[in-house]
Parts: C-alpha cells; structure tokens; sequence
C-alpha cells in the first residue's frame, strides 16, 4: 500500500501505525518548532509512542493528526506538522 509522506511516494502495511510507515522509511523528524529565546528551530518526532506528549503531530489528508495514533490507509496524503 502507497502513501506520500512531503511529495514522496512510501511503501507502508495497510492498519499499521503511521509512526511505524514513516521510522522505517527513514523519517525520524515530522516536523519542527520554535525555541523559546533562541531563534532557532528544534525538531519533532515520535517520543511516547502512545499519544501522551503530542511530539508526532503531523498531517493527514489535510487536518492536524497523530501519527503513533493514527493507521495506514491507502493514499493517505501526510505533511509534517510544523509549529512555526
């Protein structure tokens, strides 16, 4: 089953958790925010695992979602969720 992850076609097991799909095709960073005080940007991506700290927000055929919480459909359309 085809899913695009910023434009980019992924191979991904129907019902299998989004965060799985994206780690295993190399995508550790889903999105990026600002650091308080520094100017600088910090990166996100999967903590918990379990949908607790919010880090795997991304989005999914255009609304905000996350990702350990969220099961491969086909052609599912995902965009990192960037806190800018």
């Amino acid at each position: 089953m085809r899913l695009t992850f910023k434009g980019k076609k992924l191979e991904a097991y129907k019902g299998e958790p989004l965060t799985a799909a994206l780690i295993r095709a190399g995508y550790l960073a889903l999105g990026q925010s600002r650091m308080p005080g520094q100017g600088q940007r910090g990166t996100r991506g999967a903590f918990c695992f379990m949908g607790v700290c919010q880090e795997c927000r991304v989005i999914v055929d255009g609304k905000p979602a996350q990702a350990c919480r969220t099961f491969v459909e086909t052609d599912m359309q995902v965009l990192p969720y960037d806190r800018l």
